[in-house]
This record gives C-alpha cells, structure tokens and sequence, in this order.
C-alpha cells in the first residue's frame, strides 16, 4: 500500500462526471505537475478528451463542478507523491508515457509511467486490480520481449499496478509473474504461441 490522501465517498458521489472521465482528469493532473507547473486546468480538459476519445466520443462538460476539481487534483496529487516515491526508491528517473512497440498488426503505443526496467501502469477503480489488468501489462511485456530480440528496443524486467484513489500497489517481477501464469513455459515458448495468434488473425 502507498499512503495516500483519503477521497471521501460523500465527494465522490457528489460529482456527476462519468468515473472513466473523472479518473483520467486526474490522470492529466498528475502529469501537468509532474511537469512541474501548476495546474492548468484547459491543458487537462484537452489532455483528457483526446485520450478518452480513443475509446469512445467522450465530450466534457462546459464547466467542471467544483467536487470534480477538488476528486481530480486529490487523486492526481496521490499519484504524483505515489511516483515520486518509486523514483526515490529507484534513484532512477521517471518517464512519462513510455513507448510500447508495435509487433505484426498491433501498432506502437504508450504506457503510462516508468522507472528504469520497470512498467508502472495506473488504475484508479474501487475495486482490486482485475485479470484485464495484469493480461494488459503481459502484453506489454510481450511486445518489449519481442522487440528485444530483434534488436528493436529493451525488455521490460518487473511492473508495477498503482491505485492512486486507494493507495493499492502490486509489484511483480516478470519472470516469475509468467512462470506462475504460463504453467511453466519458456519465454520463447510464450512469444511463439503470442506470434503464431498475431500472424493467424493477420492472415484472416
């Protein structure tokens, strides 16, 4: 756990912003102190629509309501104390959005933090991290394996899921990450198996 400012359920329910929307607000937030300005909140407005929009047509409201802003730099301050810690730890710097190279079909993209060798992946839900969250950062780790051995890039060696609205943390290095999930297999074996599905649903 990483110690945290507590978000009231009376401020959370006082808010009408979708959640999805609201979390990515505070997403945004973060990276904009990170940057070390002060919140400008028409940068995160834009920061936050284009990213939700990649998903579904997000719109914001003309005007935040003021338990919106209050939920938004909370969790976005959890999460920049959060890393700052991580770097700390590490004395490492940190990277916002690192890349995550394409394999096959599947295109580049970005992650949301790093330290070193590490993969830092942010989910602000009320609930523990799901399947889909670890499956996501096994993708990730894939694609940065696949990517080592042609040359391309480096693997990615542990992850991190961070929860800044509970503090919630889990760390994991990869190799025993996968050894648990994957019945034992090599990591060729799993990138074989990954790249035989690519290429089948290529070809289709």
């Amino acid at each position: 756990m990483m110690p945290v400012r507590h978000l009231p359920k009376a401020l959370l329910d006082s808010s009408t912003l979708q959640r999805a929307m609201l979390f990515e607000l505070a997403y945004s937030v973060a990276e904009n102190l990170l940057s070390g300005q002060p919140i400008d909140w028409d940068a995160c407005f834009d920061a936050t629509l284009s990213r939700q929009r990649a998903y579904f047509d997000a719109k914001l409201p003309e005007q935040l309501d003021p338990p919106d802003i209050e939920i938004a730099e909370l969790v976005g301050r959890n999460l920049v104390d959060s890393l700052q810690r991580m770097r700390e730890a590490q004395g490492l710097p940190l990277v916002m959005r690192p890349d995550i190279p394409g394999f096959e079909w599947i295109a580049n993209g970005h992650g949301d933090f790093a330290i070193g060798e590490s993969l830092i992946e942010v989910k602000s839900t009320a609930k523990r991290f799901s399947a889909s969250d670890y499956r996501q950062v096994a993708i990730y780790w894939l694609l940065s394996y696949a990517s080592a051995i042609e040359g391309r890039g480096t693997e990615w060696k542990d992850f991190v899921l961070l929860n800044p609205r509970s503090g919630m943390a889990v760390r994991l290095e990869f190799d025993r990450f996968l050894y648990v999930v994957s019945s034992g297999r090599t990591k060729i074996d799993i990138l074989q198996t990954f790249r035989a599905l690519v290429g089948s649903r290529s070809t289709r």
